[in-house]
């Protein structure tokens, strides 16, 4: 069976998340928040008024806010060595793995909705559900060539 270019090339769509991701992690790590104004939106003033007002309580906010840009980094990481490994090569355990990825964004969403009822805050979720689940299905017979074959008769 040829391998099709989606089929042979969907690793790519899987890899550019965890590389997108892995960029974005690299501020929260170091303390940045790149998105100031949700933090105005749930906590009802700025960082700086927050740092003011109550020390402690940023501090922790940035103890957790690092300590989650540490974790996003490290997911990333994975995202991406997989994705440029067996998952590449075809091993089923990656397509099993990576299912991981939609699942988080759709979880990041559902925690997103809970405290911010914005939809149009939910277009970076969507857009890596939506590229994750076509680098997922598209090489589908990649990973499963016989449950493919048989999806592929015609019936008499």
């Amino acid at each position: 069976m040829t391998e099709k270019a989606y089929e042979k090339y969907a690793w790519i769509l899987l890899f550019a998340i965890g590389v997108i991701f892995l960029v974005a992690a690299v501020p929260a790590t170091l303390g940045i928040n790149t998105d100031p104004g949700t933090v105005e939106r749930i906590a009802g003033m700025t960082l700086n008024e927050l740092k003011v007002s109550n020390p402690g309580f940023y501090n922790l906010y940035i103890f957790y806010f690092s300590f989650g840009g540490l974790s996003d980094l490290g997911v990333a990481f994975f995202i991406t060595a997989i994705a440029l490994t067996a998952y590449r090569k075809g091993e089923k355990w990656a397509w099993y793995t990576l299912w991981f990825v939609p699942a988080y964004f759709i979880g990041s969403a559902a925690i997103a909705m809970s405290i911010e009822s914005s939809l149009s805050l939910l277009l970076p979720e969507t857009m890596f559900v939506i590229l994750s689940l076509l680098g997922l299905l598209l090489p589908y017979r990649k990973f499963f060539p016989s449950k493919a074959k048989g999806m592929d008769a015609t019936p008499a």
